[in-house]
């Protein structure tokens, strides 16, 4: 339910909320701090301004004023959010304060918020309500245009925390690097670039080697194989062994060769294996 509530709000065309003053600023001296962070990036910013329990409780009273203190794309979730959670049985309260995180993806110096709207709220008495299983919901990126906000993008749970702004030409949307819950260091970034639209996620740096990423397909052993911490050559190390017929997600494919970055389960350890050897 939780990914549907997310995928819908990847839908809305977000309308006026006047005003919205819940996103901090960035001035164009940040921007130049940015730019001059180099290959280190510059994190987003946590910020606790946005008021999302004045949010709920405006929408519960339908107030047609719209505060000018909620930002429209919170405003515009609300009411699903709320009905989805009263069918389980439970009530919809916001976390108290609020977390988003202000960025300013394309040198403009207006802040950007992303924001895991989902995960400011608990449905009380029914907390599994919004489960999205244990990879966690995405979190929406949203730009402000005019009076409105428009989502520009979804970034992976585990990228999210203290995604990095790397440096980029001025008026251009720069590349987005992010990771292991923002904690470092980290074997694996990934990297989301503006594709004219939206932000997607199109490579990942794994322990300094490259990935791209492909559509995440469930495959199977064709043979015995190792797991390795390296797309081949003499210098990769075993992780772990497998047995033919075992499922493997495919998460991107290496650069450097033919091997396949896979996930063997979700508490096993990531790793390249031969493309060769998998198949559906």
């Amino acid at each position: 339910m939780r990914i549907l509530i997310a995928f819908m709000a990847a839908l809305l065309v977000l309308t006026a909320c006047g005003g919205d003053e819940g996103g901090p600023d960035v001035t164009a001296a940040k921007r130049k701090t940015m730019e001059a962070a180099g290959p280190a990036g510059a994190p987003a910013t946590l910020t606790k301004r946005i008021d999302f329990a004045s949010c709920l409780a405006e929408d519960i009273a339908d107030d047609a004023a719209q505060s000018s203190r909620c930002p429209s794309f919170a405003l515009l979730s609300l009411d699903y959010m709320s009905s989805q959670c009263s069918a389980h049985g439970g009530k919809l309260k916001a976390h108290v304060p609020s977390e988003a995180w202000s960025l300013d993806v394309d040198g403009d110096a207006s802040a950007e918020i992303l924001v895991d709207l989902i995960g400011n709220f608990d449905c009380d008495g029914a907390p599994g309500a919004f489960a999205c299983g244990s990879t966690g919901c995405p979190f929406l990126l949203y730009k402000k245009r005019g009076d409105s906000w428009a989502e520009i993008g979804a970034i992976n749970a585990d990228d999210a925390p203290a995604i990095q702004v790397l440096s980029a030409p001025e008026g251009t949307f720069a590349t987005l690097r992010g990771g292991c819950l923002g904690q470092q260091p980290c074997s694996e970034l990934a990297h989301y670039e503006w594709n004219g639209t939206a932000y997607v996620r199109k490579w990942i740096d794994v322990r300094s080697h490259p990935v791209d990423v492909a559509p995440g397909t469930l495959m199977t052993l064709s043979k015995d194989s190792a797991v390795y911490d390296a797309p081949g050559g003499k210098k990769a190390q075993v992780l772990d062994e497998y047995p033919v017929g075992t499922s493997m997600l495919v998460i991107g494919t290496a650069r450097e060769g033919p091997y396949s970055f896979v996930s063997p389960c979700n508490a096993c350890r990531r790793g390249f294996v031969e493309t060769a050897l998998l198949s559906k």
